[in-house]
């Protein structure tokens, strides 16, 4: 019912949105588009790999493991080429810094990320957005950046990522990014879930990049009860369904968020607790008008210990925008 949606409904459905700019900026497709460019810790490693860098469900982000406590250590990553056209852009990425002792990093000033946009012809720096490292208590400590960026001149520029590590941190950590966005993110979350069994909410997230001509992008949920059964809701509104306005509550806090015009229940793999797990493929046509459309979804998970008349378990929500 899911594709029938995708090529039938979509393709009749017209909604402007915003794009990301910044090039494989979710990192869905691992390096494609970013190379690193420099690293300087002898016993560290870089690369692309799965995490949970928001609080949702893991997906793919960048990484530099930071190792050598002496002196300062650095990991850059620089994307592809992108024009990007004059103006002022909303900019963000999300961070979360991993460690193995519990004790918060200290000197956040110096244990950073920085996101630069960098003017290929003269490879100098137009804006640099730094988000410190929290100082928080635990084993991950995680932030948000959020800016406004202004791009001078219509002109080509490269994206970089600089992750830094100072000897004053005094301990080792491994240092993730993702979700680095100029304009708009194509993957992003709205809403609340809520719990089911042992506390667990269900964490929606995705593999793969929404793109014309893809059968790899896939919905995915964590973070369930299993074995159960669990319903992906996919639907072109977030504001209205055929039982009326969203959010339309089910009770006790849970909300559903999204239409069910398309949907597709599946068996939870995983054994009891918070462990369970379930995926959609969602194969997108090669038809070059659904660039820009919207599409909103939602998991529903059956769950004996939901605090609600309908006995489900409900991811946040989400919308992802094909390119």
């Amino acid at each position: 019912m899911i594709k029938h949606l995708l090529l039938a409904t979509l393709a009749t459905v017209s909604i402007a949105t915003a794009q990301n700019l910044v090039p494989n900026g979710q990192f869905h497709l691992g390096s494609v588009d970013w190379t690193m460019t420099a690293f300087n810790d002898p016993a560290g490693t870089t690369g692309f790999g799965s995490a949970r860098v928001a609080g949702y469900g893991p997906s793919e982000a960048v990484f530099a493991d930071f190792q050598t406590l002496g002196g300062v250590r650095s990991a850059t990553y620089r994307s592809s080429q992108v024009v990007l056209p004059v103006g002022s852009w909303p900019v963000g990425f999300r961070a979360l810094w991993e460690k193995q002792v519990t004790t918060p990093i200290p000197f956040p000033t110096v244990n950073r990320v920085e996101l630069r946009i960098i003017d290929t012809a003269t490879n100098t720096a137009v804006y640099i957005g730094t988000l410190n490292s929290p100082n928080q208590t635990g084993l991950t400590e995680s932030a948000t950046f959020l800016d406004v960026a202004t791009v001078p001149v219509t002109a080509t520029y490269e994206f970089e990522l600089f992750l830094r590590h100072s000897n004053l941190a005094g301990i080792p950590f491994t240092c993730w990014v993702d979700d680095v966005y100029l304009n708009a993110l194509d993957v992003d979350y709205f809403g609340q879930g809520c719990q089911g069994y042992a506390g667990y909410v269900p964490a929606i997230g995705t593999s793969n990049a929404p793109l014309i001509n893809t059968s790899n992008f896939t919905l995915e949920i964590n973070d369930t009860f299993a074995p159960t059964i669990a319903v992906v809701l996919v639907d072109y509104s977030n504001t209205t369904w055929a039982g009326g306005a969203l959010p339309f509550s089910l009770g006790n806090g849970c909300d559903l968020l999204v239409g069910t015009t398309g949907n597709a229940a599946h068996a939870t793999s995983g054994i009891c607790c918070g462990n369970g797990t379930a995926s959609q493929p969602l194969p997108i046509p090669n038809n070059p008008a659904l660039s820009g459309q919207v599409l909103y979804t939602q998991w529903a998970v059956a769950d004996v210990a939901a605090a609600n008349p309908f006995g489900l378990a409900m991811s946040a929500g989400m919308y992802f925008t094909i390119r």
